[in-house]
């Protein structure tokens, strides 16, 4: 064998053409394959401006050819080189769309700066609905783009939140403070015995306690614990005037008819004694929550002596504990 043959054999076996061997299949790169459903989808969803979507089946595309290493593929070859081209086209002119959109958004965002200055509450929230609608239908193809305009939203919807909530914390202050002068006015009236201006007093300070939004919790616990204390003393004072209104309107009755002959009986000492014993043994009751038992206690002590202001007044108290 001569080199001639030698070197002949060689460059046969690494695949390259030479004069005496039959030349390689080249690819037909001009030839196109019939159009396929992949391509047939892309380029129905570049035509509604769908670009998300065509990008998912461009990406499958791709990793199909990945997956051939470099073993030619004419098929996968002219679908992507095709796709490729009809995506040029699709993307610029949906830049173009994103710059007009960043655009606008900016306007919108300014005149919504203006309109906080301004004064006018709600139209800074309308905008802002109308800049995220337009966000919205940005396409996520354009990441970076779409970063820098979100950012920009951010930072107004920043500014935004930030004058809602100063303006909210000024006005649950003011609603805090009437709260409290009411309640001041009210314990007051208690004090002096005019219940009619502290019953009026404690509905007014209701309704504004409840016009207090979620997020002051701390300060509305604390207004709370004396609306409690209030509540119960025009509780009690109510049920001593249900009381002495049904005993104006039956003077010679008792809670109990049947056993009021044995009280009357008595004599003054004894009337007095037992009484006291009835009251204070109710007292216990009370301290130890026995509520039930308190209240049989101070009923007969009503039976003895109807028209006792202690007994009555611990009776009030025992039916708003119960």
């Amino acid at each position: 064998m001569d080199i001639d043959e030698f070197l002949d054999r060689e460059i046969s076996d690494l695949g390259l053409i030479t004069d005496k061997t039959e030349k390689l299949e080249i690819p037909d790169f001009q030839a196109q394959a019939e159009p396929s459903p992949l391509l047939e989808n892309i380029k129905h969803n570049l035509s509604k401006g769908n670009l998300e979507q065509a990008e998912q089946i461009y990406v499958q595309l791709w990793h199909v050819l990945m997956q051939q290493k470099l073993k030619w593929n004419k098929e996968i070859y002219e679908q992507l080189h095709l796709i490729s081209r009809q995506f040029s086209g699709a993307l610029n002119y949906a830049y173009e769309e994103l710059k007009r959109k960043s655009s606008y958004i900016n306007e919108l965002i300014n005149r919504a700066r203006n309109a906080m200055k301004e004064g006018r509450k709600e139209m800074p929230f309308k905008l802002y609905s109308e800049i995220e609608e337009i966000n919205n239908s940005i396409p996520n193809v354009f990441f970076e783009e779409k970063k820098i305009i979100q950012e920009q939203i951010m930072d107004f919807y920043k500014e935004l939140k930030n004058t809602t909530d100063n303006e909210l914390i000024k006005r649950v202050n003011i609603l805090l403070q009437e709260i409290n002068q009411l309640i001041n006015k009210t314990d007051m009236s208690i004090r002096t015995n005019d219940m009619t201006n502290a019953i009026v007093n404690y509905n007014k300070c209701l309704e504004i306690y409840n016009q207090v939004p979620e997020g002051f919790l701390r300060q509305k616990n604390s207004l709370g614990m004396r609306l409690l204390e209030i509540y119960k003393s025009l509780s009690i004072y109510n049920e001593i005037s249900n009381l002495q209104r049904q005993l104006s309107q039956r003077p010679h009755e008792s809670l109990q008819p049947q056993t009021l002959p044995q009280t009357q009986q008595m004599s003054a000492p004894l009337k007095s004694s037992l009484l006291k014993e009835k009251k204070e043994r109710a007292k216990r009751n009370i301290e130890k929550g026995f509520y039930n038992e308190a209240s049989k206690d101070i009923q007969e002590a009503l039976q003895i002596e109807p028209n006792d202001a202690e007994a009555k007044a611990i009776h009030a108290k025992i039916k708003t504990l119960q």
